[in-house]
């Protein structure tokens, strides 16, 4: 039914007091960085030391891209009027709030700046908007025993014992806060080497939240008579993005700015059990066709992260169960890994979102106990914990112990050991992408990567009256036997041989199906797939 003019008219100016009212958040695209004064040749002054190491290390080039925005602009914005809540320097952006949105056009007019968008506001009138349930799971009160089976069913006990624990990297933890983190007993607190927080800097992020503590107990604990994590011995960067009183899309631009930060310090690895797909004003809700790693802006700067060689981990969401059912973003880029959650008995659990992406990517990449999973409360009490937020950090761990073991290979390197090395690597599925990660198997075949082209294999495969057969031949020189094991597509081992050189081995009791050959000798590594007619 089409209102009256007066009465549509009266509705109209109700609603646009109502906004003016409130505090309304806005993304400027600017359209260069013409007037930066930072320069490519003196990365020092907005990288750190450990950051160029990084870059130099991987042959990853510095660009106008990893120059900070302007001071000057941000000066011009504010003298405007608008409080500047976030900026991307990869994606030349500035998040900011205006009290006034008749005062927008004073900065869309500004010479540099290319367009912008409406992010609504954090705090919307409940009698127009659905409200949504957040993304950070609570923590149950439920105590749970150790954590030995989150790492076990990773092989990440055995990593450990091959001397590898995180000493010497950084993870930087990105979340909604880490309540008790500076005084949990169950902390190592010289391990805990910096914090920010992008939402409010004025703000004690310690007291906060409570789910980043549980998030970062899964890797950081390191008590022998309890609980151990998966990386005891790294240092960690907390990073405070996300607005547990609210959701709504700015959190999308503070993530942003926590990963450019990140970068800038130089970590080995940044784990966030974040994402969003739906906001409390519904407005804003991505939809299932913006999946696709690139039309999110925290997928863009996601993806940007990866470019500029950072390993990114990140969790599928918990959306499985609900009508939305698929994972969120930035869990839809190419390059990081997402991690989705299975259960005690290593099944898909029911809540973890579920892949693929919109243009038919495999996602979640993993999966990781998560159904429950043990964890450390903000005071320092033994936890059960559900949802892809804590099966994302144990992952992140044992991918930081891994790099420790293999630094030689570069973040996209590690991530294709992970998923090679996954229960469900050749039979993927929307569930659990490539399965459950066995570490042990990647740091065994990591540590082989130096080896002979793949073209170049000496594992050969051929058919004998439909019947296959695997020889090895032209192993390097002083290597004379491999040891060669054949999984089925779950991951299981069905069949495992030690082959001389030169010697044909029938594999004829295999039965039909799609297999993964690994072959090892004492440095080098080999996979072929076989597919038994």
């Amino acid at each position: 039914m089409k209102l009256p003019v007066h009465i549509a008219l009266s509705l109209f100016l109700s609603w646009t007091t109502m906004l003016s009212a409130q505090e309304q958040h806005y993304r400027l695209w600017f359209s260069d960085k013409s007037d930066s004064p930072y320069l490519t040749e003196r990365p020092e002054e907005y990288l750190s030391e450990r950051a160029l190491f990084h870059r130099h290390k991987y042959n990853i080039p510095i660009d106008s891209t990893d120059w900070p925005i302007a001071p000057s602009r941000l000066a011009e914005i504010s003298a405007r009027g608008a409080r500047i809540l976030a900026t991307s320097k990869w994606l030349n952006t500035a998040t900011v709030a205006l009290p006034d949105s008749t005062r927008l056009p004073l900065l869309t007019s500004l010479p540099f700046v290319k367009r912008y968008d409406w992010l609504g506001a954090p705090i919307q009138p409940g009698y127009s908007l659905k409200k949504r349930q957040k993304q950070v799971e609570p923590d149950t009160e439920s105590l749970y025993g150790e954590a030995s089976l989150q790492i076990a069913l990773h092989n990440g006990d055995k990593l450990h014992r091959a001397g590898f624990s995180g000493d010497g990297m950084m993870i930087a933890v990105i979340d909604g806060g880490f309540q008790n983190a500076d005084c949990n007993s169950a902390f190592d607190q010289s391990r805990i080497v910096g914090n920010h927080d992008f939402i409010d800097p004025s703000m004690d992020f310690k007291a906060g939240d409570p789910h980043g503590s549980s998030v970062l107990s899964t890797m950081l604990v390191n008590d022998s008579s309890s609980f151990i994590g998966t990386a005891p011995h790294a240092t960690y960067w907390l990073l405070r993005s996300e607005d547990t009183s609210a959701e709504y899309p700015t959190e999308e631009d503070y993530w942003v700015a926590a990963l450019e930060y990140a970068d800038s310090l130089g970590v080995d690895v940044i784990t966030s059990s974040l994402g969003y797909t739906q906001f409390d004003d519904t407005r804003f809700d991505h939809s299932w066709e913006q999946l696709d790693g690139k039309s999110a802006f925290i997928s863009q700067g996601a993806a940007l992260g990866v470019q500029k060689g950072l390993l990114i981990i990140v969790s599928a969401g918990n959306e499985g169960g609900g009508s939305w059912e698929r994972i969120t973003v930035p869990g839809d880029v190419d390059g990081l890994l997402t991690v989705g959650a299975v259960s005690s008995d290593s099944k898909p659990a029911y809540f973890s979102g579920r892949g693929y992406t919109a243009d038919n990517r495999i996602k979640p990449d993993i999966a990781a106990l998560g159904y429950p999973a043990a964890t450390i409360g903000p005071e320092g009490t033994l936890q059960s914990s559900v949802g892809t937020s804590f099966a994302t950090p144990i992952i992140a761990g044992l991918t930081a112990c891994l790099w420790q073991a293999l630094p030689h290979l570069s973040a996209q390197e590690i991530i294709a050991l992970i998923r090679q090395n996954s229960s469900q690597y050749l039979s993927p599925d929307s569930l659990v992408g490539y399965g459950i990660p066995d570490f042990y198997a990647a740091y065994r075949q990591g540590t082989a990567v130096e080896s002979i082209p793949q073209e170049q294999s000496p594992l050969c495969l051929s058919l004998d009256e439909g019947i296959p057969f695997v020889s090895i031949a032209g192993l390097p020189v002083g290597e004379s036997t491999v040891d060669l094991d054949i999984y089925d597509t779950t991951g299981k081992i069905i069949a495992r041989y030690t082959l001389p050189q030169g010697i044909r081995q029938s594999l004829c009791a295999l039965p039909k199906g799609i297999y993964l050959l690994v072959a090892r000798s004492k440095s080098h590594c080999w996979t072929l797939k076989l597919q038994r007619p």
